[in-house]
């Protein structure tokens, strides 16, 4: 064959693998949010594509993966956390870096220190006034959102991953009633599933989405909000931090005698947590949640389970962040990890939601929610799927 044939037959097919690794005009930059002076993962982290709406956030882990039309190289994206200076880097320097890190640099200062009497009723208004702020500063009307769920269990090692999307609809917003109110004004839905393992018992098919529901504390009661509960509470400054340039007061609680009205869990033995208020509007833009108790129940914290396995050593912890869309917030992410002893095994487990749309102009009503799934996988959904915020 030609010499001049064979290298044009060459030319060619470079320029179609180049293409195909193109993957139909889009850039992926993906990595890992670390903090830069401990090294640990910042979870939760806003990673946002400067003059669009793309954006994504870091899951527990601090990994993300952000997608992008490939006319987008040129552009910035800012990376921001509460408790560390934002950072910006265009797209063409970290794009096709396979191990990414990006390093965020803590930033807080102190205030000065009260008496603990003085400092409990200081931070008791505040709380108040976050809650009297909500109608201001959240959807109070009904609306949709959409995400993306991951639950991990794992028994002595034995791993078991589901993936899903989940469209949920909330047919009043954010008001702060009572437990039944606020759980029949939420329903939800599963559309696509992906799972590492094929289904091979009941608990595969349970979806275990109002855990992550019940974490709003903004939304639901029967947590540190709730000012009829505030006496229960020893409240105390862990000092100020900022975020996206704004002033962030971090508040410690801990329940004086946990119980089900406080904390939510007929079987706490310890509660405690810190809530972070932006001192600009008073909204809450985070809260870690620390729990142990004396059991743990498989299908969730709403409903009752008869003749489980009891659990040992349960501890959780819950962290939930929101983030402004335009003048209002919504629940951006939702993580939970747990773990405990159940008949000699250790069993861990980890749920991960994150917030990829809202839609309060047209939302769609949901009736019920469902508590088992079988959904079969779609492989080219999960082929083209990719976790980012749409507005």
């Amino acid at each position: 064959m030609n010499k001049k044939l064979i290298a044009l037959i060459v030319l060619v097919l470079g320029f179609l693998m180049a293409g195909r690794a193109q993957d139909d005009g889009k850039i992926r930059v993906q990595g890992t949010v670390i903090d830069a002076r401990s090294g640990e993962p910042v979870a939760f982290a806003n990673l946002g594509l400067l003059g669009t709406v793309i954006g994504v956030a870091s899951d527990m882990d601090g990994r993300f993966e952000l997608v992008m039309p490939y006319k987008c190289a040129i552009y910035k994206i800012r990376v921001s956390a509460i408790g560390y200076a934002p950072a910006e880097m265009k797209v063409y320097e970290v794009k096709d870096k396979p191990d990414l890190k990006i390093r965020l640099n803590p930033v807080s200062y102190g205030i000065k220190e009260v008496d603990v009497y003085g400092e409990l009723l200081i931070y008791k208004k505040m709380l108040q006034n976050v809650v009297s702020n909500i109608s201001k500063n959240y959807i109070v009307k009904p609306y949709n959102y959409e995400g993306y769920f991951k639950y991990v269990t794992d028994i002595n090692g034995k791993e078991k991953v589901k993936e899903a999307t989940v469209t949920i609809y909330d047919s009043r917003g954010y008001h702060r009633e009572d437990t039944e109110s606020a759980y029949r004004a939420v329903n939800y839905k599963f559309n696509e599933v992906r799972r590492n393992q094929p289904v091979t018992s009941v608990l595969d098919g349970l979806t275990c989405l109002d855990d992550v529901l019940t974490a709003d504390i903004v939304r639901n009661t029967r947590n540190v909000l709730d000012i009829v509960n505030s006496r229960d509470y020893k409240l105390k400054s862990k000092g100020k931090m900022v975020y996206e340039g704004d002033s962030v007061q971090v508040i410690t609680y801990t329940a004086v005698n946990p119980s089900v009205s406080t904390a939510g869990d007929p079987s706490v033995k310890t509660y405690s947590g810190e809530i972070y208020i932006n001192l600009k509007d008073l909204a809450v833009i985070k809260n870690v949640t620390h729990i142990t108790s004396r059991d743990f129940n498989t299908l969730g914290r709403n409903l009752v389970v008869i003749n489980e396995n009891p659990k040992n050593e349960v501890e959780m912890t819950v962290t939930t962040s929101y983030k402004k869309l335009k003048s209002l917030y919504f629940l951006s992410g939702v993580s939970i990890s747990y773990s405990y002893e159940e008949e000699g095994n250790d069993v861990k487990g980890e749920m991960e939601f994150v917030t990829t749309r809202v839609n309060f102009n047209n939302p769609t009503p949901i009736q019920g929610r469902i508590y088992y799934e079988d959904i079969k996988e779609n492989e080219n959904f999960w082929n083209q799927y990719s976790v980012y915020f749409q507005e």
